[in-house]
């Protein structure tokens, strides 16, 4: 987009642009300058400018730590509810042989009483 006051470079300029920018001159400015294709940059085209790909760098980076945070959660609430899971089945169980050994050691206790009270011929 050229302006009023730009003027295509003469042909001593002809290699002033690098990478197919293309030279203007504005006749109150003594040094030419130039406007660059998509991708470069610099006073003559000299630098390589890819904003696309810092851009997506970063996009690429936030989707990734995402992720990440996510399993990590998914995982470390995986790894509570089966802890949980397991402690609880762990004292029910416990607590299940608790009333077994008490429920033995009173049936034991009253086959031991009653036998006092029986004659020895009945058992």
């Amino acid at each position: 987009m050229t302006t009023d006051h730009e003027e295509p470079c003469g042909p001593s300029y002809r290699s002033f642009c690098l990478n197919g920018g293309i030279c203007y001159v504005i006749p109150t400015i003594p040094s030419p300058f130039c406007r660059c294709i998509e991708n470069y940059t610099g006073a003559r085209c000299e630098e390589v400018f890819l904003p696309s790909s810092s851009i997506q760098t970063e996009s690429d980076l936030f989707a990734a730590f995402m992720v990440l945070a996510v399993l990590g959660t998914l995982i470390i609430g995986a790894l509570y509810f089966l802890c949980r899971k397991g402690h609880l089945q762990r004292a029910s169980s416990t607590q299940y042989d608790i009333n077994l050994v008490e429920t033995s050691i009173t049936s034991a206790h009253h086959r031991f009483s009653l036998s006092r009270f029986i004659p020895s011929f009945y058992t």
